[in-house]
């Protein structure tokens, strides 16, 4: 997305100083961690480790291009993931941002693959504006360790799948689901943003729906998308948790009623998006946690926080998630639970 006031466009100097010691630590290495071990096979099925946990890292508005302004962005996050050693990484839009679209994807992927951890792609408003939204997700299912193929492959809808979670000791059964939803990307009358059509809201009904029918209960469950939620406003104003709000919410133009359903379903209880570079909450409306990502990019948009990921760590048999940052100095910083009890 683009800053919205002059405050943002002045702070995007101070960006560069703060962000500046730590990309210089990277500056001469490798864009891709080499490893002496050959690339596994990409799974399809995952369960929750011996220790009842799973770990999500969240990387979000990357807006990779081939110049110096992206230099840093593979060095830190292979630190990061060497820290953290996530089950799954979920990219949540906005990945490349430049005509060399594919090139891009590749790299990345490549990337990611040199790291041993399967991932998970949903698109933002930038990933398909110089090629089609399907030749973007064509190229993303032929990526190495890249989950998509196997959860959302060709001829099902695009953008839209689920990842179950089993259990440790028992295969068949789904301990959490985990919802990647692609937001789109403009309206075609004014070029505002589009989110989430009433049709995925009727998808995200059906699959939640059959799932009870299936599991005989509700599980624990998240969503990941772009474009936040019209609702996290009202929670960042109602109950915030930990976090700030540097720019106003870029919600899409419609409320098409998704936040409605995940209340009524009574399953989802974490809603993780992008987007909004500078905001970085994590705050809750009515038992359902609202949060940012944080912003994973270099040097290609704004930004005047120091780059990172999110994580989140779900534990088997509960409800809710553990979440906290991991910035690209190592440091941990808002680590918080929820859902919270409501004020």
């Amino acid at each position: 997305m683009k800053p919205s006031n002059l405050f943002l466009a002045a702070l995007a100097a101070v960006a560069v100083l703060v962000s500046a010691p730590a990309a210089a630590q990277y500056a001469g290495q490798s864009c891709i961690r080499k490893t002496e071990s050959p690339t596994p096979a990409t799974p399809t099925h995952f369960s929750f480790k011996m220790n009842g946990t799973f770990r999500i890292m969240q990387l979000t508005d990357l807006h990779c291009t081939l110049d110096y302004r992206s230099d840093h962005i593979f060095p830190m996050l292979s630190q990061l993931i060497q820290f953290e050693q996530p089950d799954l990484i979920v990219i949540t839009g906005d990945a490349v941002y430049s005509a060399n679209d594919e090139v891009l994807w590749r790299r990345l992927g490549d990337f990611l693959a040199s790291q041993h951890i399967p991932y998970a792609v949903t698109l933002g408003n930038h990933d398909a504006e110089r090629i089609s939204r399907g030749r973007v997700y064509d190229i993303i299912r032929t990526l190495p360790l890249c989950v998509n193929a196997q959860f959302n492959p060709s001829g099902e809808r695009q953008g839209d799948f689920v990842i179950p979670l089993y259990a440790y000791d028992d295969p068949a059964k789904v301990e959490a689901r985990l919802y990647v939803m692609d937001s789109n990307d403009y309206n075609a009358d004014d070029h505002s943003y589009r989110g989430f059509t009433a049709e995925q809201v009727a998808w995200y009904r059906s699959q939640s729906e059959e799932a009870e029918r299936r599991d005989g209960r509700r599980s624990n469950a998240l969503l990941f998308c772009h474009v936040p939620l019209h609702e996290f406003r009202e929670a960042y104003d109602t109950h915030p948790v930990a976090g700030f709000r540097l720019e106003g919410e870029c919600p899409a133009r419609d409320n098409t009623g998704m936040f409605d359903e995940l209340l009524r379903r009574g399953e989802v209880t974490g809603v993780f998006a992008g987007h909004d570079h500078t905001n970085n909450y994590v705050a809750q409306l009515k038992g359902i946690g609202m949060a940012y990502g944080r912003y994973s990019g270099g040097f290609g948009e704004y930004q005047e926080l120091l780059s990172g990921a999110r994580i989140i760590e779900l534990k088997a048999g509960g409800r809710g998630f553990t979440t906290w940052e991991r910035l690209a100095n190592n440091s941990v910083v808002r680590k918080v639970t929820l859902p919270e009890q409501e004020r």
